[in-house]
């Protein structure tokens, strides 16, 4: 489990029924998914017996029109931004005690002419030692 797993649980229980990925799938196998994908965890403090730091997600929604895409991402957003996230708190080696979003906004058109709309989740962030 990681925060990408979390945050995709999350949308899940959202309905967003959508194909979720931590790879960006070929367009023959999921022609619009949206994908999750886990940032690097970068300390902020270390104390006796835990680390507090971040981890940033990032959340890409790709979709054969931009509007769709756009709307789906913003969708998103707003559903991981007013969801009680302590239910997901869990993220297997961290423990997630809060979080932020960004506004989505156009990433690119990807190799199969996609658009793809995107969004990072800051996952605030405890880790025991």
């Amino acid at each position: 489990m990681s925060c990408a797993d979390s945050i995709a649980n999350m949308l899940a229980d959202a309905h967003f029924s959508c194909y979720f990925s931590k790879v960006s799938p070929s367009a023959l196998d999921c022609p619009e998914p949206i994908v999750v994908l886990d940032g690097e965890f970068k300390r902020d403090s270390r104390m006796a017996e835990e680390e507090r730091g971040s981890v940033s997600v990032t959340v890409l929604v790709v979709r054969e029109v931009s509007a769709d895409a756009e709307d789906v991402a913003t969708s998103a957003e707003r559903a991981v931004s007013r969801a009680d996230w302590e239910p997901y708190a869990d993220a297997g080696t961290y423990r997630i005690v809060g979080m932020d979003t960004t506004a989505p906004v156009f990433k690119e058109r990807d190799s199969s002419g996609r658009f793809v709309w995107s969004f990072e989740v800051a996952c605030t962030v405890v880790r025991a030692l």
